[in-house]
């Protein structure tokens, strides 16, 4: 059985399908017409905006103010290192289980890794991994964690672009 998704879930996805389907990679909105089709407050779109559009998760979003004012929501692009060293500058020396899951799933849509991998590292940095630590101490083991598995791609996908493509 299928859930519906709620409000939030269905305008970032619109949003995210309007973002792939655009040829360069970006979308200008009004937040207003936004709320008009989704029959929310515009406050809600800001929501959406503010925790699901952000680097972690490859957007940037800029927005202009005012009667003609729109929201831009740009996909970031992913050289492979370079994202990986970003991500991994993004962790810090703590990082959330929600934030941990972004960056795993920015990875799998990016094609860094694969379905398996995605769940695996899911698993390994997920809260009820590391249940028994308390906050402080669960969020700075899961950022090593993190850490260790984003060096260990920045390390292979520096060596893939070493390695001569066979034909």
């Amino acid at each position: 059985m299928r859930l519906l998704p709620n409000l939030s879930d269905s305008i970032a996805e619109y949003i995210r399908r309007r973002v792939a389907e655009s040829p360069h990679g970006r979308v200008e909105i009004r937040r207003s017409d936004l709320a008009e089709r989704f029959q929310c407050v515009p406050s809600q779109v800001t929501y959406v905006l503010a925790t699901r559009f952000h680097v972690r998760t490859g957007f940037v979003v800029e927005s202009r103010r005012g009667g003609g004012g729109y929201i831009r929501v740009v996909r970031l692009p992913a050289a492979q290192n370079g994202l990986v060293r970003e991500l991994y500058s993004l962790v810090g020396a703590h990082i959330g289980s929600r934030q941990a899951r972004e960056i795993v799933l920015r990875l799998r849509t990016e094609g860094l890794i694969e379905e398996r991998e995605t769940h695996l590292i899911s698993s390994a940095v997920d809260d009820r991994a590391l249940g028994a630590l308390d906050v402080p101490w669960r969020n700075l083991v899961r950022a090593s964690i993190l850490k260790g598995m984003l060096s260990t791609l920045l390390h292979e996908t520096a060596h893939a672009a070493e390695r001569p493509r066979s034909r």
